[in-house]
């Protein structure tokens, strides 16, 4: 082979290129600690060394994310354990209350105390931290509480990241603090009447369940009131009347939603125990197996606990009837009367309560004249109350159920919550009337509304909303004689013409949102003025939709129909202080259709505003105005529910006692709750924090130059490229001369 000059210049050039090479990139790496500078030095260590990177770079989010999030958490549980003390605080004063020989003004300085308190938890759930409220939910820009206990955040959790796909949420939404539903929590129920011994009208002792049901009507037995508490009443004297049945008219809601009316017809002799064991049967108690548990209070009254847990579908009404003679020597007579027709004094109640409403409770009339045996006789009928309101400054009697709806400056509201058959949860706008139904299967068939509304202009409406065939309809009040009706309605989308057209509502879907559309085209005025028929096949001329859409459009400038937080129907009068809508809405079937004794039929589907039990305890709750009665309860001195008190609703401070045991336990749970987030963060923090280390630790074995060795292989470089120059230089300087 030939070297010419040119082959040993490239070649020198080449080793003198490689080696500055070498050392440059040996050099890099002690000044760097890296083993390579750019991807396309060693793309395996680069893929590697970036993936390792971003790991680093996601685990130090994580860390710093869950170190903000475990302070807020820790803040978090910090204020539930001062609402937590507060609540204590709370209870220890209601107990105080409760004790015997408190003066109205020692009970005043009592409310006051718990006013204070009160305030104090509103003003830690307005927790702020760092510009975040620690309970608005998601919307923690914003004060979640105003002083009412009215929450405007969300019921949304905040999360922090805690890994590939993983989140953990780090706060208590107020929703959840103030109303969340409890599943662990029985409902119990109760009547506001006291049932007191009707023998001795000018005292007042509380029956038990021994009690036999005669002492509960005593003189009312007879118009002229002139009984012997003893000899008319008690078994072993001659003088012992035979007293009529009285009839019970019972209807409510069992545990599972559905809903019942039943008629009891009551022994005189029958303990009040009994009596109560078959009104547990009413709501599904068996032998083997209670539903429900009911007793009498030591106030006399009527309680019903729940068995099922976690579910607010709970509901009694009743009143009995019994027959009222004019005095003891015409019972004689109409008990001689009824053995000489062959007939028991219990069909002789029957006959008497057909004549009087036969079934219909309201049109009951009294008197009334039966024949027994031929003769006539003329029978008064009293009417025992279970349950009394004050609704709008007017008292109910206790054979009211429905009721209107309550007014407060320009809202009306219905009292009785929307709930989701099953559950806890309130209706919404969204939430179709079948979900809701009190009955086994959630269907519309048969079912009905009758609605009684007074207009913001005054103007009175008798509506009908025939829930079965999706129809409302209502006599113009321009002609009575004349029934406008138009059909319930939604916008459907026309795939095959690409626009929307209206459809009739199947009675299934219809939603509280439509039936409050409805309310309001009444409220404002604006409904339609001649009758509108859906077509065959059920879509609505676009004239006529168009038009109950105006409707509905032009009502919403001058009312607001909605359900509210606790799922019941408000209406706000836009343009009022002091409203002039009137609303009674009630199931067609309500207070009406009783069976004969011994039977139990389907009752009302819906109840909106109603005569019904209190609420003692329910898994729902209201913290704030929860609060505020139990302070009412301070103030009105009652130990019980008082159906002759100023708010015959309240439960007493007995209900109080019952109530802050719940809500202690409520926020104790939210407290474990985000002890449980805290304790999960915490530990991701440290989880994090170590693999930061360990990963930190791989990609340095992967991408960090090892300084021993790259500075022995810089030294070799340094002395091979040395002796490349050295050599170089020599052979540069040989030639043909040399050899001369």
């Amino acid at each position: 082979m030939r070297i010419s000059n040119q082959y040993t210049y490239y070649t020198s050039i080449q080793n003198y290129t490689d080696g500055q090479s070498l050392l440059n990139k040996y050099n890099l790496q002690l000044q760097t600690g890296q083993l390579i500078q750019h991807s396309w030095e060693n793309a395996n260590t680069y893929i590697n060394g970036s993936r390792l990177e971003y790991e680093l770079a996601n685990i130090g989010q994580v860390i710093e994310g869950t170190q903000s999030a475990m302070e807020l958490a820790k803040n978090t549980d910090t204020a539930l354990k001062n609402i937590t003390e507060l609540l204590e605080k709370f209870k220890t004063l209601l107990t105080k209350a409760a004790s015997d020989g408190n003066s109205q003004e020692s009970r005043e300085a009592i409310a006051k105390e718990l006013k204070l308190v009160r305030d104090s938890i509103v003003n830690i759930a307005n927790t702020s931290i760092n510009g975040q409220y620690l309970f608005a939910g998601s919307n923690s820009a914003n004060m979640p509480f105003d002083k009412y206990g009215n929450y405007t955040g969300n019921k949304d959790n905040i999360f922090v990241v805690s890994g590939a796909g993983t989140q953990i949420p780090y706060n208590i939404p107020g929703w959840d603090l103030f109303f969340k539903p409890d599943s662990n929590i029985n409902k119990i129920i109760s009547t506001n009447v006291s049932f007191t011994d009707a023998r001795y009208p000018d005292k007042k002792e509380y029956l038990t369940g021994e009690s036999k049901f005669s002492y509960l009507i005593g003189q009312n037995y007879v118009q002229n009131g002139k009984l012997d508490p003893d000899k008319n009443f008690e078994d072993g004297y001659d003088e012992k009347l035979p007293f009529p049945h009285s009839s019970m008219y019972i209807q409510g809601v069992r545990p599972d939603g559905t809903s019942f009316k039943a008629t009891l017809n009551i022994d005189p002799d029958a303990k009040i125990e009994d009596v109560l064991e078959n009104i547990g049967k009413l709501y599904g108690n068996t032998e083997g197996n209670e539903v429900v548990k009911v007793a009498l209070n030591d106030s006399g009254q009527i309680e019903i606990k729940s068995l099922k847990e976690g579910s607010s579908s709970l509901d009694f009404h009743a009143v009995a009837m019994t027959p009222q003679l004019q005095d003891a020597e015409q019972i004689k007579d109409l008990s001689d009367a009824a053995k000489a027709e062959g007939i028991s004094m219990d069909e002789v109640t029957n006959r008497i309560m057909q004549a009087a409403h036969n079934g219909d409770l309201n049109n009951t009339k009294s008197p009334v004249t039966i024949t027994v045996d031929g003769k006539q006789f003329t029978v008064d009928i009293y009417k025992t109350d279970f349950i009394k309101s004050n609704i709008n400054g007017n008292k109910t009697n206790g054979a009211d159920f429905d009721v209107p709806f309550e007014k407060d400056g320009n809202t009306v509201f219905g009292n009785i919550s929307q709930v989701i058959k099953g559950t806890s949860e309130y209706a919404t706008d969204s939430t179709k009337l079948s979900e809701v139904v009190a009955n086994a299967n959630g269907s519309m068939d048969g079912q009905q509304l009758q609605m009684e509304i007074t207009s913001r202009s005054g103007q009175k409406y008798n509506v009908t909303i025939d829930l079965e065939n999706s129809t409302v309809s209502y006599p113009d009040p321009n002609n009575p004689g004349q029934t406008i009706s138009f059909p319930i309605t939604h916008s459907q989308y026309n795939e095959a013409t690409g626009t929307s057209v209206g459809m009739q509502t199947r009675p299934e879907d219809i939603t509280y949102g439509q039936l409050n559309d409805i309310i309001g085209m009444f409220a404002s005025d604006n409904v339609p003025t001649a009758t509108i028929t859906p077509n065959a096949n059920g879509t609505i001329n676009n004239n006529d939709f168009q038009t109950i859409q105006q409707d509905i459009a032009d009502s919403k400038g001058f009312v607001e129909v909605s359900m509210d937080y606790k799922g019941r129907i408000s209406i706000t009068d836009k343009f009022s202080t002091n409203t002039n809508i009137g609303l009674t809405i009630k199931d067609s079937n309500s207070n009406s259709g009783f069976p004969p004794a011994g039977e139990v039929s389907n009752g009302s589907g819906f109840v909106f505003s109603a005569n019904n039990s209190l609420t003692i305890d329910d898994p729902n709750i209201d913290l704030i105005k929860d609060l505020d009665e139990m302070i009412d309860a301070v103030l009105n001195g009652s130990m019980r529910a008082d159906s002759e008190g100023s708010d015959p609703r309240n439960t007493g401070l007995q209900g109080a006692l019952e109530r802050i045991d719940h809500l202690q336990d409520h926020v104790r749970k939210m407290q474990t709750t985000i002890g449980a987030y805290t304790n999960n963060i915490e530990e991701t923090n440290k989880r994090m924090t170590f693999l930061n280390v360990n990963v930190a630790s791989i990609k340095s074995g992967v991408t960090d130059a090892d300084y021993g060795q790259t500075y022995m292989m810089f030294m070799q470089t340094m002395v091979s490229y040395q002796a490349m120059l050295s050599a170089t230089s020599k052979i540069s300087q040989m030639s043909l001369l040399n050899y001369l």
